[in-house]
């Protein structure tokens, strides 16, 4: 008998459920809807944070002392000047000014072409001769020596193959310089050998390798440090080692190009990336050359110890969510696309700003982007990342109204048998 009346006092409550779920679903969807909107109101972790560098704490340093005659450092990423002196005063460059060789022949010409060496380029100075007329070799090998081994004569067939002749690809070459502002370069050889009229500024110079470290096949070609070519006719190959000594010395030196000639003494244009914080140093004009090496080494580190490297926020965080109608437990959610990272200058502070674009509105696609967090420093922005729905929710419909409901039931049910 117990059983029996156990079973008769849960009628009452099943009919009432079974009623009022019919109530519930026979009204149209856009009145059931309308009580939560199709237009979901997204609640965000927080509206905005702000980080300071000093609070970091971390080493710092004083700039070192340069002695050389002119010399520059910049951030990589934003182009920064941590340190000058000299800076702006004209100087040859030497073989620095390979840099904009190498720009011009990777925007414009294919790796795999072959170039026949001319008389000229073959005949061009070298320190050790090492190319003959009618050499053919690729553009990319000759890249390779102009970067690594710094072959003059590899600039001459270069710049023939681009232009036809040194005096065209000249003018190309300070069409290219007036594009990126170097107001104080002029360029009168593809190699940089002592020429009147052939001259740049350290921080022309810097401007110009900035500019290049964008293009991943220049990084990895100053990134290099030895590269072998096997020519017909000769019995051993030819072995390019790059001439920038600071890049076997030093774990986090990428490139970029030496330089040196009786009139410009030894160049260097440096880069490094340490811990996320990448720079770029220039020295001209140093008449020993260690402590050019010494001087360019001191400079990055010095740009090292003024920014931090700072993951905000790491890719998946969710940072704003609304209540999924007629899913239980069910959650939108919208996620950062990927990590939120920023190098931060040491006077600097950083704040993350969450902007929703549009409401959330079913359905919606594991994927889609409704907002973004902003990064701005000083009031500049000077970064984003998407905020993405985490999971794809469809549309309500009548059929997902009873799913819910029936699920409701089930649960209630089941938390009192």
């Amino acid at each position: 008998m117990m059983p029996l009346i156990a079973r008769r006092g849960r009628i009452a409550p099943l009919l009432f459920f079974v009623v009022a779920l019919a109530v519930m679903v026979s009204a149209p969807v856009g009145v059931a809807w309308a009580s939560t909107s199709t237009t979901l109101q997204a609640r965000t972790a927080a509206a905005s944070f702000t980080v300071s560098a000093e609070d970091l704490g971390g080493p710092t340093a004083d700039p070192p002392a340069i002695k050389s005659p002119s010399a520059i450092l910049i951030n990589l990423g934003s182009g920064k000047v941590l340190y000058e002196r000299k800076a702006h005063v004209r100087r040859p460059m030497a073989s620095t000014t390979k840099i904009m060789t190498a720009v011009l022949v990777l925007e414009k010409m294919d790796l795999a072409t072959p170039v026949t060496v001319s008389q000229k380029a073959a005949q061009t100075i070298e320190p050790k001769t090492w190319l003959k007329e009618g050499d053919v070799l690729t553009v990319e090998q000759l890249l390779y020596a102009l970067m690594l081994r710094s072959a003059n004569s590899a600039a001459v067939a270069l710049a023939e193959a681009y232009s036809g002749s040194v005096e065209a690809f000249a003018d190309e070459m300070n069409k290219k310089a007036a594009q990126l502002e170097m107001s104080d370069t002029h360029f009168v050889t593809p190699n940089g050998l002592d020429a009147t009229g052939h001259y740049s500024t350290a921080a022309d110079m810097a401007l110009l390798g900035r500019y290049a470290m964008a293009n991943e096949q220049f990084r990895k070609i100053v990134g290099t440090k030895t590269y072998t070519v096997s020519l017909p006719g000769r019995v051993e190959p030819t072995v390019f080692k790059n001439t920038n000594k600071l890049l076997s010395q030093v774990s986090w030196v990428t490139g970029i190009k030496s330089g040196l000639t009786p009139r410009a003494e030894q160049c260097l244009v440096g880069s490094g990336t340490k811990e996320g914080v990448s720079v770029i140093s220039v020295v001209l004009g140093q008449p020993v050359p260690d402590v050019c090496w010494s001087e360019s080494r001191a400079l990055m580190q010095y740009g090292f110890t003024r920014y931090r490297h700072l993951t905000l926020v790491n890719e998946g965080v969710a940072v704003a969510e609304s209540a999924a109608p007629y899913q239980l437990d069910g959650r939108i959610q919208l996620v950062t696309k990927s990590a939120v990272e920023t190098e931060l200058y040491r006077e600097d502070a950083v704040t993350a700003s969450v902007v929703l674009d549009r409401p959330l509105v079913l359905p919606v696609a594991a994927g889609e982007a409704f907002g973004r967090i902003v990064l701005t420093v000083r009031d500049e922005t000077v970064g984003s990342v998407d905020l993405v729905v985490a999971k794809s929710f469809d549309k309500t419909t009548l059929g997902s109204k009873l799913t819910y409901y029936w699920d409701r039931f089930a649960r209630w049910l089941g938390r009192i048998v």
